[in-house]
C-alpha cells in the first residue's frame, strides 16, 4: 500500500513540535532537577548521634557474674509469631437443601 499524504504530514508535524516546543521545555525541566540533586549532594550529610551508656567496672563484674547463673534451658530461641497472615477458611454451604436419593423413593413407596 502506498503511504498517505496526510500520514507523512502529520508526521512532519510532530516532529516539529518535539523540536521546537516541546524540547526546550524538557530541557528546562532537566537542568532544574540537575540543579536540585546538586545541590542536594553538596550539603553535608547529617550525622545521628548515638549515645551509649557507659557501664562502670563494678557494674560489668556483676553482670558477668549473673550471667553464669542462667539455666542452659533458655538458649532455644523463643518463637513470638509467624510471618505469615493465617487466613480464615469458610465452609460454603448451599441454602437450597435436596432430598437424599433415599428419601425419594422412601416416600414413594408408602
Amino acid at each position: 500500500m502506498a503511504k498517505s499524504k496526510r500520514a507523512s504530514v502529520i508526521k512532519n508535524n510532530n516532529q516539529k513540535l518535539k523540536k521546537n516546543v516541546f524540547g526546550p521545555v524538557e530541557a528546562a525541566r532537566l537542568e532544574r532537577i540537575s540543579a536540585k540533586l546538586l545541590e542536594l549532594a553538596a550539603q553535608p550529610k547529617p550525622i545521628k548521634e548515638v549515645e551509649m551508656e557507659t557501664v562502670n567496672e563494678d557494674e560489668a563484674k556483676e553482670v558477668t557474674k549473673d550471667d553464669s547463673a542462667m539455666e542452659v534451658d533458655s538458649a532455644k530461641p523463643v518463637k513470638v509469631g509467624s510471618k505469615k497472615i493465617e487466613k480464615k477458611r469458610r465452609v460454603k454451604k448451599s441454602k437450597i437443601v435436596f432430598p437424599k436419593y433415599g428419601e425419594k423413593f422412601s416416600k414413594k413407596r408408602k
